[in-house]
């Protein structure tokens, strides 16, 4: 049996967080898209506690760096499968559960301050002033995010990168649609050389979500009704 994460704190709930984008200003287009990000994470989540949840250590253990010549690609500091045995947070086979509350939040706060120049980093810091850590490492690496290509190693802040290439505004889409929406966008903004990138990245990130699927035993339009 897998054991429910406790934190030193208490995450915001749905109601809070909607607030908060609330009294930030948040336009209401993009409201919508963190509820769809947030709701996808989530139920990813849980269809993955279903089956044991995750060998990841608690986020509160993993750091992230950047690399890359300081182009802001966000890495993991620690080997997350050897963490995670010595977290004593997991059971004894290394397993557990997704914090959803914590998913939950994160997802719900991640875009908030997107009409901003840097707004991963401004709205992780909005997020470090309430006292919300762990949201703010999830928000601040959430645009250039490196997935880990095993899915029993996910981490709360892989829940809420990946659905974020899975919704497009305010609805599921899946990985196909969403990054064609990307791609279609660099090249009107001129960006030509944009497109093998994101294919690569496509095609990297489809071998992490058929993992996902055969644990989860369905597909992912399946889970979310699509």
């Amino acid at each position: 049996m897998t054991k429910t994460m406790t934190t030193t704190y208490e995450h915001p709930d749905r109601e809070k967080c909607l607030q908060y984008l609330s009294d930030y200003g948040t336009p209401p287009h993009v409201v919508g898209h963190c509820i769809a990000v947030a709701e996808t994470a989530c139920r990813i989540g849980r269809a993955l506690n279903e089956k044991g949840g995750t060998k990841a250590p608690a986020i509160e253990h993993v750091e992230f760096e950047t690399f890359d010549s300081g182009r802001g690609f966000p890495g993991y500091r620690t080997d997350r499968s050897t963490l995670a045995c010595e977290d004593n947070r997991n059971d004894s086979d290394g397993m557990r559960q997704f914090d959803l509350e914590l998913t939950l939040a994160a997802g719900l706060l991640h875009d908030m301050a997107r009409v901003e120049e840097r707004h991963w980093d401004a709205a992780a810091d909005f997020c470090l002033e309430q006292g919300l850590t762990e949201e703010a490492k999830i928000i601040r690496v959430h645009m250039q995010y490196e997935f880990i290509q095993d899915a029993m190693l996910l981490t709360e802040a892989d829940l809420v990168c990946l659905s974020d290439r899975l919704v497009l505004e305010d609805r599921y889409v899946g990985i196909d649609e969403r990054m064609d929406y990307i791609i279609a966008k660099a090249e009107r903004s001129g960006n030509m050389d944009a497109k093998p990138i994101i294919l690569r990245k496509k095609e990297e990130t489809k071998v992490l979500l058929r993992q996902i699927e055969e644990r989860i035993g369905m597909s992912l339009d399946e889970l979310m009704g699509a």
